[in-house]
């Protein structure tokens, strides 16, 4: 007999747009504003904005202390060498449904305040292995990449952008022409954006039609096309994503255990990540000296 699912349809998800440009005003800014207006529309939809302008990121040193084999097993998410504010963005990251990313480039790359903020993402990420790790799979990721070049740059910084939010396990949600935004938009992958026939480049509404010079305002009019359909398309994707999940649980499926590591050689430090994953036999711990016993045994 197949089992009987009973969603309980959540009222709203939630979209957090985060503009990684040193600009508090800027064009990143109106960017990820606008496409989270478009998000909202949906209906089922509550948005959040914020500037990483406004925030304390101090660059990671690789001390390795929020580690798993270092940093307590139930410790709260920070930067164990700076009191910097990831602590305050990095919950605001696990709660939310949806992530909009937005952010300029400069010499090329990505400015390096939104590189800071990725690096210090990575406790979500594999590789650090903390109780953390994994908490954005099934997650919805939406992308904004905006140059003042036609080829500036931007294509590069999204596809850079789309493979970190792959490494945290997200689903990247495409610009995909519709009913209402159809072609010719700035592109269908997600927001790869121009402000090249703005009136002022860098000025901050260079991107929309109001401030393109060429008549007609080709290139804003595509932006804008882009980021309707981006915003409709990620508040869709962060919703399926959280009503298939819940499913997925109902019909008693089982999600693959996330274990970055089942050996391990590094000493763990008293109380931490790693020294708990032993204890509750998840982990084998491997001394340097078995493994040197081992490579030793080994034909040549």
């Amino acid at each position: 007999m197949e089992k009987q699912i009973i969603l309980d349809f959540p009222e709203k998800v939630k979209i957090l747009g985060i503009s990684g440009s040193p600009r508090r005003d800027g064009n990143t800014a109106g960017m990820v504003k606008y496409c989270l207006e478009w998000a909202k529309t949906m209906g089922y939809v509550e948005t959040e904005y914020l500037s990483l302008a406004d925030y304390k990121l101090v660059p990671c040193t690789g001390c390795m202390k929020c580690f798993g084999f270092m940093a307590p097993a139930d410790d709260e998410y920070k930067c164990y060498e700076f009191d910097d504010d990831i602590k305050i963005l990095a919950p605001k990251v696990a709660e939310c449904d949806g992530l909009l990313l937005g952010f300029p480039g400069y010499s090329g790359g990505v400015p390096s305040l939104f590189r800071v903020f990725m690096e210090k993402l990575h406790h979500f990420g594999p590789m650090s292995f903390t109780k953390y790790g994994g908490r954005l799979r099934y997650k919805a990721m939406g992308i904004i990449s905006q140059g003042g070049q036609l080829y500036g740059g931007q294509e590069f910084n999204y596809y850079y952008m789309s493979a970190q939010g792959s490494i945290l396990g997200m689903y990247i949600a495409n610009a995909w022409p519709t009913v209402d935004a159809p072609m010719p938009s700035s592109t269908f992958l997600g927001g790869i954006l121009t402000t090249i026939d703005g009136s002022v480049i860098y000025g901050k509404n260079a991107w929309k039609k109001e401030g393109t010079r060429t008549v007609p305002p080709l290139a804003g009019a595509r932006n804008e096309r882009t980021l309707k359909n981006l915003g409709r398309h990620l508040a869709e994707a962060a919703m399926v994503m959280k009503l298939g999940r819940e499913a997925f649980r109902q019909a008693d499926f089982k999600e693959t255990e996330i274990r970055s590591f089942t050996k391990y050689s590094v000493k763990p430090k008293k109380g931490s990540y790693v020294d708990k994953m032993i204890e509750e036999g998840k982990v084998t711990f491997v001394s340097q000296e078995d493994l040197k016993a081992k490579v030793k045994a080994e034909p040549k």
